[in-house]
């Protein structure tokens, strides 16, 4: 039985709760995992950076929310749902916050179109995102600058915590 308008908004929205709760540092981006299926599929239509043309898998997009000190708070303005088939288009603004100095960037407006599925436990699961956002301007380069650089620290401080922890 598929579940009701009603039931999909509200998982929706614990989703979006959870993504910008569990952003930035790398250990709790692995908590967002639970909301993809294993096989998902990310497609960003207006992609600007060559890694983020290609489709991504789950994985992939979970590293994409790595980004220490850089907040990215997403903001839902409205739904439509069409829970029989279990889809979901979502109309969202997005604003990104320098953590260390509170510089905030000018908010954003995002679309993105959810296939869903039911999971082994009957839980909802994201099986595809297509997405499009505003295009971003000169004016973001040194938030992008942040966010690489960020996530490429993570990462090498990650690899290098598991290197001595693997001896």
């Amino acid at each position: 039985m598929a579940p009701s308008r009603e039931q999909v908004a509200e998982w929706l929205d614990g989703y979006f709760e959870a993504v910008n709760n569990n952003q930035g540092a790398l250990e709790v981006v692995a908590n967002s995992r639970k909301y993809f299926s294993a096989d998902l599929e990310f497609t960003m239509y207006t992609a600007t950076a060559p890694e983020m043309r290609r489709p991504l898998n789950r994985e992939q997009l979970l590293m994409t929310f790595v980004h220490p000190g850089l907040h990215e708070r997403i903001t839902p303005n409205y739904y439509v749902i069409d829970a029989e088939a279990l889809k979901a288009v979502v109309q969202f603004s997005l604003v990104f916050r320098d953590e260390t100095s509170g510089k905030e960037w000018p908010v954003k407006q995002a679309s993105a179109h959810y296939q869903l599925e039911t999971g082994p436990s009957g839980e909802l699961l994201i099986a595809e995102i297509r997405y499009w956002t505003e295009i971003f301007g000169d004016e973001f380069r040194p938030m992008f600058q942040l966010w690489h650089r960020a996530r490429d620290e993570a990462l090498a401080k990650s690899g290098s915590e598991s290197a001595r922890g693997s001896g």
